[in-house]
């Protein structure tokens, strides 16, 4: 299966659960990759979560920078969702996806892509490396004029 650079997926049974929810099924976004020789070693899949509360007052999100996706806009999804840019993306090497487990739902916009990327930057969850790799991935994907990331001072 091909994902590429934008592109949403429901993986059921999603085997790599944060918060032990391994098997529960996972709406995932491609936000870049990391090359290996001739091809792609590994996939940035950042998830989504229908818990919106939790970035309320006094909720386990609370102060964390996140965008709601509303089902009228993005049709691609089947309710409100929102990504916590706060949230790391899983590093998925695309070898290890099951075929039947994955439905692709639909693409986003580059602008959106964009504004994730923008995000994903400013939150400052990800090393320098990871940044750069996603950077890249977007410029060979013909979405250039990005923030290049910095290496971060210690």
């Amino acid at each position: 299966m091909n994902i590429k650079l934008g592109t949403i997926i429901r993986w059921d049974c999603f085997p790599y659960a944060r918060y032990g929810e391994k098997g529960k099924a996972r709406w995932l976004i491609c936000v870049g990759s990391q090359s290996g020789f001739l091809s792609v070693a590994c996939l940035y899949m950042c998830t989504t979560t229908t818990r919106i509360e939790n970035f309320k007052s006094g909720g386990n999100r609370d102060g964390h920078k996140y965008f709601v996706f509303k089902k009228d806009q993005y049709g691609m999804f089947e309710e409100d969702c929102a990504i916590d840019f706060s949230e790391k993306p899983y590093f998925i090497n695309p070898k290890s996806i099951p075929e039947g487990d994955i439905e692709i739902k639909g693409e986003f916009s580059e602008q959106t892509i964009r504004m994730i990327y923008n995000n994903l930057l400013a939150a400052g969850c990800l090393s320098f490396m990871e940044l750069l790799d996603m950077h890249t991935s977007l410029n060979l994907s013909g979405i250039t004029g990005l923030q290049k990331p910095k290496p971060r001072l210690r």
